[in-house]
């Protein structure tokens, strides 16, 4: 029976023996992972506050934002103007703007920005983490004014020109999307070329000295 038993302890020892050695190699080999890795930076540019500035007496029914849209529900007892500030945040390290605001009254006035360039505190485009404020005021009705504004924000595209001895009054930017209608005059180059960044141009037109295109 004590043979038996030596004999079992002993090859227990010999299997405990194999599993720590196997368990140690595991634990120090280099791991090593083939293919390709994409990561893409999370970045966007997003409204990040909205308040209110000019109330003129309306009482706020609700005030909310997203990452492109706004909400807003008031109620006045008098046709007022209300004013609110709409903060905008670029995290992208690129020039950004906003093309167009859908459902914007065609009565209401903005404030510190102009739609359809870039968005910017200075001479120079929002840099990354950098905001910028401007303003909405709507010319509201007496009773309940609501509002679903949804935000396009776009890329900035520089136009360069080649072939031209002066370029003074010719647009040098542009956001994405948008149309440009240029007029050379009445002595056109020979040739023209435009260079919008990279991005490639469609509906292109050029007659009678007049450029007209659409940039997507």
């Amino acid at each position: 029976m004590s043979k038996y038993i030596n004999r079992l302890l002993g090859i227990l020892i010999i299997v405990v023996v194999c599993l720590f050695s196997i368990g140690y190699s595991v634990l120090n080999r280099e791991l090593n992972i083939t293919g390709e890795l994409n990561y893409r930076p999370v970045g966007d540019v997003r409204i990040t506050n909205l308040s209110a500035t000019n109330l003129n007496g309306a009482m706020i029914n609700y005030a909310d934002f997203s990452k492109n849209e706004i909400k807003l529900g008031y109620t006045t007892t008098s046709p007022v103007d209300v004013t609110y500030k709409v903060e905008v945040t670029n995290y992208l390290d690129v020039p950004m703007g906003i093309l167009k605001i859908e459902n914007l009254p065609n009565n209401a006035v903005i404030g510190g920005y102009t739609l359809g360039t870039k968005l910017s505190n200075s001479d120079n485009f929002l840099k990354l983490g950098e905001a910028k404020t401007f303003t909405i005021t709507f010319k509201s009705i007496a009773g309940i004014n609501s509002y679903l504004l949804k935000f396009d924000f776009e890329p900035v595209y520089k136009i360069t020109y080649d072939g031209f001895s002066t370029t003074n009054g010719f647009k040098t930017e542009i956001l994405k999307g948008d149309d440009y209608l240029q007029n050379f005059g009445s002595s056109p180059p020979k040739a023209l070329y435009i260079n919008m960044g990279g991005s490639r141009v469609i509906d292109y037109t050029y007659s009678g000295g007049t450029l007209s295109f659409k940039s997507i």
